[in-house]
């Protein structure tokens, strides 16, 4: 295999794949230096396009801002203002709808609102193609929900 197609399938390889955002080990990952989370909304932290989310992720989004870490919230959605998801998780963590990942300015835009570097944040998404790839790009941890 060529170094190049290597590479390519190197950015497409997540660090870690679980199941659900509640089986991540966020404690080793507090443990690795990780100080941000950064989520994708569909599929991830909700199914396709939830109107709300299930009670057990806004627990699990408190538990850890309460265990230190930042929360971010990295979206492909288009809709922003009119969605009554992205309203709400933006009154408690930066949001970032329309990020046009894998581009890295998407991912960019929201560390530097959390003022973190790439070194320090994980990436929990489901999709190889944008959200993995995106994250692995900038040297970003990243973790497939895998269902």
């Amino acid at each position: 295999m060529s170094s190049s197609v290597e590479r390519t399938m190197n950015l497409l390889r997540p660090r870690e794949e679980v199941r659900s955002i509640l089986d991540v080990d966020y404690e080793k990952l507090y443990r690795l230096g990780k100080r941000v989370i950064l989520f994708d909304l569909d599929n991830t932290l909700g199914g396709r396009r939830p109107a709300q989310l299930a009670p057990k992720v806004t627990s699990l989004l408190d538990d850890l801002t309460k265990m230190g870490f930042r929360v971010g919230i990295l979206t492909n959605r288009r809709i922003g203002t009119k969605d009554a998801v992205i309203v709400e998780l933006a009154k408690n963590y930066p949001l970032r709808y329309r990020a046009g990942k894998p581009r890295k300015s998407g991912f960019l835009d929201i560390l530097a609102q959390l003022d973190i570097s790439p070194k320090q944040a994980v990436m929990i998404g489901d999709r190889l193609f944008t959200d993995i790839l995106g994250a692995n790009r900038l040297g970003i941890y990243s973790i497939r929900i895998k269902r």
